[in-house]
């Protein structure tokens, strides 16, 4: 069994408690920051983009996140729970729809999306040349890619990882961290240029990650630490950035 059959059994299992985590307010404040991060550094507004797909979109929560800054959002997500789990969350957002889909095998039409999201996705996914193939036969060209991954530069976060899957039933074992030097390798293969780096979260990430109740103190903690962290993200430079939780890539598709 493939990691990434793994990994869509565990969330089948986990689909509707991982819900939660964009709606406590001290998980989504992180969450939507950390999007709204990416976006910006790839240089433009979600409305001017028009069709946005969002490759293992899990709940979906980028739909209201951007809300007002697309005309179109496509989710889609290998886990079909993930998927009937985002179809609730987003009842009432009337430009998204949700499909069941291995990007590797998508039916989704050549050369529709305006910008293509992958936010904390690709590490849970296998033959990843494959996968890059089918992102780039979706994107328009010169479409913008936007993505953010949880990379392995802080031997501390590793071990707190390896730490988690331990303990943490709701964590997948099986996903894998990647180094700069990898996913830029994997975008370049394929052609995608103009390509921006950055490290993001420092002290926001696990207030992102971890499921939390709506109390009036972690939602005070939370904001603070998106503020440090934005902060940091400003001032580090050269090897202290990769004390981060995750790296950001944005780049652009190839113009045919």
């Amino acid at each position: 069994m493939t990691r990434e059959h793994e990994d869509r059994l565990l969330f089948d299992r986990i689909a509707q408690k991982y819900a939660r985590k964009d709606v406590a307010i001290s998980s989504a404040l992180a969450r939507k920051d950390q999007l709204l991060t990416a976006m910006r550094q790839a240089e433009g507004e979600a409305a001017a983009w028009g069709t946005i797909v969002d490759v293992g979109c899990g709940v979906g929560a980028p739909a209201q996140y951007l809300q007002g800054r697309y005309q179109k959002y496509i989710g889609i997500d290998q886990s079909s729970e993930m998927i009937e789990a985002a179809k609730i969350y987003n009842r009432e957002m009337t430009d998204a729809s949700f499909f069941a889909d291995n990007v590797k095998e998508t039916q989704l039409p050549s050369h529709s999306a305006d910008a293509i999201l992958s936010i904390g996705a690709l590490h849970h996914m296998t033959e990843l040349d494959k996968v890059m193939h089918s992102i780039v036969s979706i994107a328009k060209p010169n479409a913008k890619f936007v993505v953010i991954e949880p990379q392995n530069g802080n031997l501390l976060i590793q071990f707190m990882r390896w730490v988690r899957g331990l303990i943490d039933k709701g964590y997948s074992r099986e996903q894998t961290f990647f180094a700069e030097y990898e996913l830029v390798d994997l975008f370049t293969r394929h052609s995608i240029t103009q390509l921006k780096i950055s490290y993001q979260g420092y002290f926001s990430t696990p207030f992102a990650q971890v499921i939390a109740s709506n109390n009036k103190l972690l939602i005070a903690l939370s904001r603070l630490s998106i503020r440090m962290d934005n902060w940091l993200q400003s001032h580090l430079r050269g090897p202290l950035q990769k004390l981060s939780f995750d790296i950001i890539i944005t780049g652009v598709f190839p113009a045919e």
